[in-house]
């Protein structure tokens, strides 16, 4: 990675590029031999993007967005990056599962077999046009039986493994390292931000019984599924916590920049008693000052449909999903849009699962302010570095870009020695 300081030591630096903000985080990661490697947060950046959709999308605004992020942590670190792990949206994801059987030469598994078998997957799970970032292996067969651990080592002669792989369209992706580029950044990796989000917030109990990450962004909401310790599912729709703002601007005639802001004071998924007789301001659009009064029962009658609308249309992508037919009972929320009073209970309504909000697990140096739910993905994303340099056999596999332009896949399986080949 970028930044060699020592031979156990070097800095990597996470970006999340969201509609509604952009977060950066830098953090050391010291990784010596036999002991799990550990990092630490010496930076964090983070810039509220353009609240108007137009200009959040417009090129020249992320680009200072991005950098003006990018410098805050560069500043808290005392130091400057070149090459970034860059989080993908979830929405422009794509799933599928496959299967690769694999015979065993000598009648042993071994880790080759595996990485062997990972590296066919992500061949072969990527749709038209598409790269694939990662590639898990959520089952195993030796034989045809089923392995409930991991199979190095057992004796057999043929492996047959059970894949997920999660691609994103390579416009997407040509598209954002054009942007980090912009910024004088090189893209070094791509994370899907849903499981990134999912790394950071869930336990590894949760993820054995079988739950639902969803993290409601700014213009989309991402969710990642897990059972039996693996990601099984993983993508986003096209609905976030900006809508909700906007909803409020046109119900309520306001400018957009007041309507975040009457959202995140006053706003609510669920009527309290007094509600009705709670008044709020709503300055109105226009020139002048003027400004009307509703009531705060008004206000969340307006949050209340388009938040159940975000874990109606998660809901729907799961329909088909036979993990959710035989009984998924539990769900974490994350992101911005989590911190709305009465996200929980709406989800736990519209989804019929028992809910809890989702915070990043706290990395050494982080302050305060990086554990709220919506520095998820950036903390994820170090976190699915930390498992990856660990050794870790069920983390996430990420796709790099080689210096010829051509994907190619290195999975957390086996990339310690990938690591070790580099530095």
């Amino acid at each position: 990675m970028a930044h060699r300081r020592r031979k156990d030591q070097y800095t990597i630096a996470a970006l999340d590029i969201g509609a509604s903000k952009i977060a950066c985080f830098i953090a050391r990661v010291t990784h010596e031999p036999d002991l799990p490697p550990q990092a630490e947060i010496i930076g964090v950046g983070c810039h509220g993007a353009a609240v108007k959709q137009r200009e959040a999308a417009c090129p020249e605004q992320l680009e200072a967005n991005i950098r003006k992020a990018v410098a805050a942590a560069e500043g808290m670190a005392n130091m400057r990056i070149d090459r970034v792990l860059v989080a993908s949206p979830g929405k422009a994801l794509h799933t599928r599962r496959i299967g690769v059987d694999l015979e065993i030469a000598d009648g042993v598994v071994t880790q080759e077999d595996i990485e062997d078998c990972l590296h066919e997957g992500a061949r072969l799970t990527a749709p038209p046009e598409c790269r694939t970032l990662h590639a898990v292996a959520t089952s195993y067969r030796l034989d045809g039986e089923e392995i409930f651990n991991h199979p190095v080592g057992l004796n057999g002669a043929t492996l047959s493994t059970e894949m997920l792989g999660v691609a994103a369209p390579q416009t997407t992706l040509d598209n954002l390292s054009t942007l980090v580029e912009r910024c004088s950044l090189t893209p070094d990796e791509f994370v899907a931000s849903p499981a990134a989000a999912a790394e950071a917030t869930l336990i590894d109990d949760e993820k054995d019984l079988g739950v639902i990450l969803i993290d409601i962004g700014g213009q989309s909401t991402g969710y990642a599924v897990y059972d039996n310790g693996a990601l099984v599912d993983c993508g986003g729709v096209g609905v976030g916590g900006g809508h909700i703002t906007k909803d409020i601007a046109q119900i309520f005639n306001t400018p957009m920049v007041q309507a975040e802001r009457i959202k995140t004071l006053y706003g609510a998924a669920l009527i309290g008693p007094g509600d009705e007789h709670r008044l709020v301001d709503f300055p109105q659009l226009g020139p002048g000052s003027d400004h009307a009064r509703a009531s705060r029962a008004d206000l969340c009658e307006v949050i209340i449909p388009r938040m159940e609308e975000i874990f109606e249309l998660v809901l729907a992508r799961q329909s088909s999903n036979p993990l959710h037919r035989s009984g998924l009972r539990r769900a974490v929320v994350t992101g911005g849009g989590s911190l709305l009073v009465g996200a929980r209970e709406i989800a736990e309504k519209v989804l019929s699962m028992k809910t809890r909000l989702g915070r990043p697990v706290a990395i050494p140096g982080a302050p305060d302010a990086a554990a709220a739910p919506g520095f998820a993905v950036c903390a994820g994303v170090i976190q699915c570095h930390i498992n990856s340099a660990g050794g870790d056999q069920f983390a996430l596999g990420v796709a790099r870009q080689s210096p010829h332009g051509l994907s190619q896949s290195i999975f957390f399986g086996g990339v310690e020695a990938w690591l070790r080949q580099k530095f």
